[in-house]
């Protein structure tokens, strides 16, 4: 159950039933006016029972939307379906394309429509902009890259700078690998070491550009609040480690050993395209503006993530 106290800012999240939105809200409610804007209202109302802030359908009429929206101070857009939840087929792009632009063009007509301008709006976004490279490290002044991610990401930005003119600032989220014993990334690779048989996938060589999801939140809400962060900035620990190195420390935090490699062609013949480009290939990438606004790391290193998300 969540608790309600005072208000801080009134916020408004779109979006926010994923892993990164639900961690997010329970950040925020207590502290804060929260309005979530959700295509699944039911399930939300069930997911955050008593959490004690306003949860709204972007289908209700515009008049009450523009009633609950108005005199807010921040916007967060984590809309989108997740990138690894079903196989990467032509109809399945399409809805990966589709739930990150379409929720950003609505907002930029209700914004118009009701004359509302945010102090800050946080955009999500993700690494996959800067494609995939086994030594080049990327930092925010890197261009897009290559691949299905790169031109996916791209798009999704090019989108969001529609909603620049209702905002002092728009701030967008490259977000990594997150780390998380809720959900994401890390329960699947979780799961073989439970029986003894994990290891590296693939080559293990490639890099995994990875954030505890405190640390997630934890740079989101200093975004939010420090008034000079503008533009881009990559929500990735300081220091990524190759895939190998990671099974590693997920075999030692699980006191299980990492022994047994996932072979590279089984999982392109198993998931394609999405194998190809999620797990065998990767990035260096860094957090070099989020470090130089000051935002200090509470998992600087994969050891002290995985013993704060899985335990020692």
């Amino acid at each position: 159950m969540f608790s309600y106290k005072r208000n801080e800012m009134k916020i408004v999240v779109a979006g926010g039933t994923g892993l990164i939105g639900t961690a997010l809200l329970k950040r925020l409610a207590g502290k804060n006016d929260v309005v979530l804007l959700t295509r699944r209202p039911e399930e939300a109302h069930k997911q955050f029972e008593g959490a004690g802030f306003q949860i709204l359908s972007w289908s209700q009429p515009e008049e009450q939307l523009f009633a609950a929206l108005e005199n807010s101070d921040a916007l967060i857009n984590l809309s989108g379906a997740g990138i690894a939840d079903a196989p990467w087929t032509a109809k399945r792009k399409e809805v990966l394309l589709k739930s990150r632009v379409e929720p950003i063009r609505k907002l930029s007509t209700l914004l118009r429509h009701a004359d509302l301008r945010f102090s800050v709006i946080l955009q999500a976004s993700a690494i996959g902009f800067y494609g995939h490279h086994e030594e080049q490290i990327f930092t925010e002044s890197d261009t897009v890259g290559k691949g299905y991610l790169a031109s996916l990401t791209a798009e999704w930005e090019q989108a969001a700078q529609s909603l620049k003119p209702f905002t002092d600032r728009l701030v967008l989220l490259r977000t990594g690998v997150v780390l998380s014993a809720d959900g994401g990334a890390l329960k699947p690779m979780m799961l073989p070491f439970r029986f003894y048989a994990g290891g590296k996938i693939g080559s293990g060589r490639q890099w995994v550009s990875w954030i505890d999801i405190e640390d997630q939140i934890g740079a989101m809400l200093f975004l939010l609040s420090n008034k000079t962060s503008d533009g881009v900035y990559n929500l990735t620990a300081p220091q990524p480690v190759r895939q190998g190195e990671l099974a590693k420390a997920i075999g030692a935090s699980m006191k299980s050993p990492a022994w047994f490699p996932v072979p590279g062609a089984a999982l392109k013949l198993l998931m394609g395209q999405m194998a190809d480009e999620m797990l065998l290939k990767g990035a260096l990438v860094k957090p070099d503006k989020l470090l130089q606004a000051g935002y200090q790391f509470q998992s600087a290193d994969v050891e002290t993530a995985l013993k704060h998300v899985i335990g020692s």
